[in-house]
């Protein structure tokens, strides 16, 4: 009580020495600049003050580093990119490369998401083009590559790429437009609108899509039967060179609006539709030569005429609560959709046995598709090295595929009962996740688990052939783990080691017996699948330099149980009068695949990288199934090789060039040929980045190739097929807006935030 006595008692002296400084008092004696000093009795008290200087830690972030199942290249530390834009920032992130048309591709494989700000993007492929075009790097403070997802990030995509920005946006706003053409042929308008300021976000897009084309593919197949000496007999052989002509229209746009009422939360509405439709036609020159049954060498053209119409409409929901900035949140996600694909064929005429005769027959094919989801995610930062991560996840999905086939019989269409059918999908999950992070030092373990429940079901409405046809209801319930380590040295030597374990039960039209006929075959599902048990291992060493890039070492091991894949069988029906190839899905023995990667980026600035990939690898599949009372093993070592230059020049003019090759790839009874091209473009900016003029070109040796052949006791055969792979693509971007900048903020989370 003295102490706190005391303390006001001084505190007032010096207020009181304060407010006479203040003022002009006559007559006072001047006191000395450092002190002032007052006498009463024999106690002699004396204020003065102290000055602290501010003292600055300050702690340099490693460019690139890992961090978990996460690689990060922090942008806002790299001086050599503050000048370019968000394209040139993600061609320095490891593994991810961006073409002069603005596509994202990782690892090479273009199933990739973009986020933003931990957030899906839900950008559309020309609008992500222009947003990261358009905004300049300085505002990104990292950029995150993920490349196996854990299952906190929900997703099915091979790859994440999240882009984290620094805050220093204040208000944009663009309004792009531009035209893409190609001598495929197709021209593609399109126009984009972004609005944002300290609240809200509006981003607009719509375009317009026109294509013709056309396609040559070649097929031929041998087909044989088991006898009664168990002996295989040859029974046809087919040879068909099909032509087609494409004339797709797709009109097509999105809207997404943020708001973001405060620090604490932010909600997102996202709204997209797309329609696609247009002539095909299609005509097929077949010979085939039968054995057994009607034997003989039959020729024939048949020509089929259709109108596909597509039609895709898609919104969601988000909303995130902050509880503080270090990373606790809560974020709540729900998504839907609806897709239409109708194929009305017009007419289609076609030689069948065994009279021969000919048959005309016309089809309306109709599939339609209703998926929801919605995801809750809870992050809890226990400590400043550690983060607990919940959730749930539930999804719905139902979806109706029908085909009604009329055949011509004298004068009048008669519907075919074996080509018509109509059946009813319906598939829920339900799953939650739980999972930890945290660092020792450099250190990081990240273990996760994941549970799910899965139930699929099939109808037959209107069949008359099912209509007592009692189709189980199938129940799965899976629990999966996961594991991923990384260690970092200070002199930048990344190592990370992760695992996982995937679950994935057969669909509802994987399990079904029933069959669907074509005009010289027919599917049918198989009731006995079990679950694809996936099991992942990945090793891997990165060293990278500041001004040099990247050396890199990738060893893998991917192990399936169980996968699921169709096989060809062979046998005699009585719709066809003869033997006919059917196809049916079946649980391979086991599958693995595994080998190494090398990856090297060659990064002396942040204009100029030059990257070289290879990929070697030895591929493992054995089966055994009832026809042919044998294992069959296949083993094929395949490698993969590609080169990319990438530069930019004068601050205006970006180059890109890229050539690869990839070796012939095994696959049960299958084995697709070797493909390799070479590719390159250019793209320039005018104004101040306004105007934008690129050209690309694809395959321009015309080298890819694309070839099977397929090998076993029922069949064997080749297939080939040549489209115009050789094009150029040209196009423009004219832009209209600016970006406000806070230079004073500050750059938001540290290295390896939530």
């Amino acid at each position: 009580m003295k102490s706190k006595t005391l303390f006001l008692l001084m505190t007032c002296i010096s207020l009181s020495f304060s407010l006479i400084a203040q003022n002009e008092v006559p007559e006072t004696k001047k006191t000395e600049p450092d002190s002032l000093k007052m006498k009463t009795d024999s106690l002699l008290m004396t204020a003065d003050t102290l000055l602290l200087e501010g003292v600055s830690i300050t702690a340099e972030r490693p460019l690139f580093s890992v961090d978990g199942e996460k690689t990060l290249y922090q942008v806002s530390e790299d001086p050599t990119i503050q000048s370019g834009m968000a394209s040139d920032a993600l061609q320095n992130a490891p593994g991810v490369s961006v073409d002069v048309e603005g596509n994202i591709t990782l690892r090479g494989a273009s199933n990739v998401e973009i986020w933003i700000n931990d957030q899906p993007s839900h950008l559309t492929k020309e609008n992500l083009k222009a947003y990261i075009q358009t905004l300049p790097a300085n505002t990104i403070d990292r950029i995150e590559v993920i490349t196996n997802p854990s299952a906190k990030w929900a997703t099915d995509a091979d790859g994440i790429v999240n882009i984290v920005m620094n805050g220093k946006i204040k208000r944009n706003e663009f309004l792009c437009f531009g035209t893409n053409i190609s001598t495929q042929p197709y021209v593609m308008p399109w126009a984009s609108y972004v609005w944002k300021n300290d609240r809200w976000t509006v981003n607009a897009f719509v375009n317009s899509y026109f294509y013709h084309g056309d396609a040559k593919s070649e097929n031929q197949r041998n087909l044989f039967i088991k006898d009664e000496d168990g002996e295989f007999i040859p029974t046809s052989q087919t040879h068909s060179i099909r032509y087609d002509k494409y004339f797709t229209y797709s009109p097509g746009g999105s809207f997404n609006v943020t708001y973001t009422p405060n620090e604490k939360n932010t909600f997102a509405l996202w709204l997209n539709c797309w329609d696609s439709f247009g002539p095909v036609e299609g005509t097929t020159e077949r010979k085939r030569t039968e054995y057994l049954e009607q034997a003989g060498t039959y020729e024939y053209v048949f020509v089929d005429r259709s109108y596909t119409n597509y039609l895709f409409f898609s919104s969601g929901l988000y909303y995130q609560h902050k509880f503080n900035e270090e990373g606790h949140n809560l974020t709540v996600r729900a998504n839907g959709n609806w897709n239409r694909n109708a194929v009305p064929l017009e007419d289609r005429t076609t030689y069948t046995l065994p009279l021969p005769r000919e048959d005309a027959f016309r089809m309306d094919y109709l599939m339609s598709n209703v998926p929801l989801s919605a995801n809750i995610d809870y992050n809890l930062p226990y400590s400043k090295n550690g983060e607990f991560s919940m959730g749930l996840n539930g999804s719905w999905e139902s979806s109706l595929t029908r085909n009604d086939v009329d055949t011509l019989i004298g004068d009048t269409y008669v519907k075919d009962p074996f080509m018509s059918y109509c059946y009813r999908t319906q598939d829920q999950k339900l799953g939650g996740y739980l999972m930890v992070q945290h660092r020792f030092g450099n250190f990081t373990l990240q273990p996760g688990i994941n549970l799910s429940y899965y139930r699929t079901n099939i109808v037959f409405p209107d069949m008359p052939n099912y209509t007592n046809y009692d189709f189980e209801t199938y129940h799965y319930f899976n629990i999966t783990p996961s594991l991923h380590l990384s260690y970092r040295t200070p002199s930048m030597h990344n190592f990370k080691l992760s695992y996982s374990r995937r679950v994935n039960p057969p669909t509802a039209k994987q399990l079904s017996p029933f069959n669907i006929y074509d005009v010289e075959s027919y599917l049918t599902g198989n009731p006995y699948l079990e679950p694809v048990y996936t099991q992942n291992l990945e090793a891997s060493w990165t060293k990278y330099w500041n001004n040099f890039g990247s050396v890199g070492l990738t060893g893998y091991y991917k192990s399936k149980k169980n996968e699921i894949t169709s096989i060809n069988e062979s046998g005699f029906h009585e719709h066809y009068g003869r033997v006919v190839l059917f196809s049916r899905p079946v649980n391979v023995g086991r599958s693995y695949m595994t080998g190494g990667e090398f990856n090297m980026m060659y990064r002396p600035n942040g204009m100029f990288n030059l990257r070289f990939y290879a990929n070697v690898y030895d591929s493992y599949l054995e089966t055994n199934y009832g026809v042919l009372d044998q294992w069959e093993k296949n083993e094929l070592w395949s490698y993969s090789l590609q080169l990319t230059v990438w530069a930019k020049l004068w601050d205006r003019l970006e180059i890109h060039a890229s050539g690869h090759y990839s070796s012939p790839v095994q696959r049960l009874f299958n084995q697709a040929g070797a493909n390799y091209s070479i590719d390159c473009g250019m793209r320039t900016d005018f104004f101040n980045h306004k105007l934008s003029v690129f050209v690309n070109g694809y395959d321009l040796f015309g080298l890819m190739r694309y070839s099977n052949t397929y090998t076993n006791p029922i069949s064997s055969g080749s297939y080939s097929s040549r489209s115009n792979s050789t094009y150029l693509c040209a196009g423009f971007t004219l832009r209209f807006g600016n970006v406000e900048l806070e230079q004073e903020a500050q750059t938001a989370g540290e290295m390896g935030g939530r």
